[in-house]
């Protein structure tokens, strides 16, 4: 990821700036998605028939001021988009600069379509009205206000519109995406082709028509890149915002990654063991010592005892932490399962060996039962470190073929092992489609690598459309997939693209790590404050906690969720089923911004002063009325005014000393 800044200058001297976040255009196993795909790239000797992308982002200008100068940035550094996330040399290329003129002698607004297509997603809860997206600027001088009624239809031999879309409030020179519900027309075959004009209208406002090419329908999908390549990130899971991320599997036995400065995944424990002495993290010296040189990972498997596991205090915990998501790791790259699968495919899994229960479908049956308002979803590791049968596609750290015993140099076996044919036929293929049979919404995939991945997403995506249900897959499935997964680092600006971090509320640990002390969990205000910096820039937080090897989760991690959990309840308005502003996403270090189409949320993330002086352009206009959001007075009205052009807010003592961890303000259209 190539991380830059736009800096621009105008007549007056007066600057602004703006983040610019650009994939590599080729990477691997984690395959990008850009706006422009190319099925190959010309080398000095060959053809390399590995897709390269060329993408598009977008920045702010005022439109009220002459512009003088922009400086593009010179980016010469990145971060790996390869497992392990090292920092590589990047090198931003730009190749095309469009700007948007702002309409010269409008006295008023001037909705103006930037961009439409059609979806292949539906909205939630109807019988498969499909979504077209269009993005509309206001390229004139005054703001788009209520009392215009703007509405947006889709004009089309193919669909028609059965829920409009609508602009409340939109200044000049700001943007906003609208989604338009449409259905197919009678006698029109969904998937086909066909003209479609966005019509915008409204109470004295110019009108405008926009004419694009659309999709008809939500159409099957077949086993091709391309085809998958259409899929969509569903509206729920944009709107969801928040997940809990669960690493619970052997490697919670030892529960070991060292600390501080030498501190790696606990979850690693037995590749770590296996790089041998010397080590930052010191497995190899730490596993002699404790367990001595004769015990070795598989051991392990009868200590993973799960004899406290009660799936209904995880399921309601993670309801009270205020998340509306949970990923459980269901296999990591050990390749022990904690679900069942047929005997011809593997035998190390939590049910052939210990503790002998099916300790997924018992969590996936309490969120059935006690909380069904979450979505369920699984991790899952493509390779195995030491399956005996990945030695064929191994690679890096993932080399296939049987361990070794670092302290005698023995071979060792691996438990459970079921001799295959092929590996990604018939490991990879079968363990997929046994979770996609048990509901899950979201494939969380891991390392990538050779894999079956269109195969698997057509018949899963389709299956699931049958039921009216729409799931989605991560980067890491050896496509491009549905979003971006940063883990332990964020993005520094928006990514239109749909993209969700993780992090433990360990400091450096999924997995159960003993070693770490409970000062250093993530408390309840780094929890907040993240989950605000993150859904302000288009991204979702899946926020992870490692269970200990009995099934119990530690007490500071319960408290910590349950303490934030209450922030995130009382402040859900602001959090989720928002958005991103188009203009920033933040001012400063303490300000956050999130929008909807009827309100303009304002996050603070220090202890308010007595005024609140906004510099950014926020859709603020006289006689609006700004309250607070959560907290003990949730609802209050926050005197407001505009003093040289900047919105400033009068916070009483009694608002600032209401609420904690941020304080929320509310501009309701």
């Amino acid at each position: 990821m190539a991380q830059g800044t736009v800096n621009v200058t105008f007549a007056d001297n007066s600057t602004s700036s703006g983040a610019v976040l650009v994939p590599a255009w080729w990477s691997w196993p984690y395959p990008t998605g850009g706006d422009l795909v190319f099925p190959y790239r010309l080398t000095n000797e060959s053809v390399d028939w590995n897709r390269s992308n060329i993408f598009q982002t977008s920045n702010w200008l005022d439109p009220s001021k002459e512009l003088e100068s922009i400086t593009l940035p010179n980016v010469t550094g990145g971060s790996a988009t390869d497992p392990g996330g090292a920092a590589i040399q990047a090198r931003l290329h730009i190749f095309a600069l469009t700007l948007v003129p702002a309409a010269m002698g409008s006295e008023g607004p001037v909705p103006s379509v930037q961009y439409a297509r059609s979806t292949q997603k539906w909205i939630e809860g109807s019988d498969k009205t499909q979504i077209f997206e269009v993005t509309v600027s206001n390229a004139g001088t005054q703001p788009i206000l209520s009392n215009h009624s703007v509405t947006l239809s889709i004009d089309s031999p193919g669909v028609t519109t059965v829920q409009p879309g609508y602009i409340k409030r939109l200044n000049a020179g700001d943007q906003v995406r609208v989604n338009v519900g449409v259905t197919v027309n009678e006698n029109v075959k969904a998937g086909s082709t066909g003209p479609a004009t966005v019509v915008v209208a409204g109470e004295e406002i110019p009108a405008q028509n926009y004419t694009f090419n659309a999709t008809y329908g939500v159409k099957e999908y077949e086993p091709t890149y391309e085809s998958i390549y259409t899929h969509d990130s569903p509206d729920w899971y944009d709107n969801a915002k928040y997940g809990i991320f669960i690493h619970w599997g052997v490697y919670a036995v030892p529960g070991w990654g060292n600390s501080g400065d030498n501190e790696t995944y606990a979850e690693w424990y037995w590749w770590n063991l296996n790089q041998g002495p010397d080590t930052s993290d010191q497995t190899y010296e730490h596993h002699r010592n404790t367990y001595g040189p004769d015990v070795v990972y598989d051991d392990f498997i009868q200590d993973f005892t799960a004899d406290e596991f009660d799936p209904k205090e995880w399921v309601d915990l993670f309801a009270d932490a205020g998340a509306n998501y949970f990923v459980q790791v269901s296999k990591h790259h050990d390749g022990y399962a904690i679900f069942d699968l047929p005997s011809n495919v593997s035998l190390r899994t939590s049910v052939a060996q210990f503790p002998h229960k099916n300790l997924l479908k018992e969590l996936f049956d309490a969120a059935e039962q006690y909380q069904p308002q979450l979505h369920k979803a699984t991790y899952y590791s493509l390779p195995e470190w030491f399956h005996p049968d990945y030695k064929k596609y191994g690679f890096s750290s993932w080399p296939g073929g049987n361990a070794t015993n670092p302290y005698t140099n023995e071979t060792l076996p691996y438990t459970g092992y079921i001799p295959v044919s092929d590996y990604v036929t018939d490991i990879i293929v079968p363990e997929m489609n046994a979770l996609a049979t048990m509901g899950i919404e979201i494939m969380w995939c891991d390392i990538g690598g050779p894999n079956k991945t269109t195969e698997f997403a057509s018949n899963w995506f389709n299956n699931l459309a049958a039921q009216n249900r729409q799931a989605l897959m991560n980067a890491r499935c050896g496509l491009p997939g549905d979003f971006d997964t940063p883990e332990y680092a964020r993005y520094s600006g928006v990514q239109p693209r749909k993209w969700e971090t993780s992090q433990g509320m360990d400091p450096f640990s999924y997995g159960y790590n003993r070693a770490t002390p409970a000062s250093e969990y993530m408390n309840a205000t780094v929890i907040v404050q993240s989950l605000v910096d993150i859904i302000s820039k288009n991204g979702n937080f899946l926020l992870d906690i490692g269970p200990q090897a009995n099934g119990t989760i530690i007490d500071i991690e319960q408290k910590n969720l349950r303490e934030a959990g209450k922030w995130i309840k009382s402040h859900a308005e602001s959090v989720f089923n928002t958005t991103y502003w188009h203009v920033t996403p933040q001012e400063g270090d303490s300000v956050r911004f999130t929008t909807t189409l009827d309100a303009f949320y304002i996050h603070v993330l220090e202890k308010p002063n007595s005024t609140l002086v906004l510099n950014s352009p926020i859709p603020w206009i006289e006689d609006d009325e700004v309250t607070v959001v959560g907290g003990n007075m949730s609802g209050t009205v926050v005197p407001s005014y505009q003093a040289g052009g900047r919105a400033v807010l009068n916070v009483s003592k009694e608002v600032a000393d209401a609420d904690q961890y941020t304080w929320v303000f509310k501009i309701e259209y």
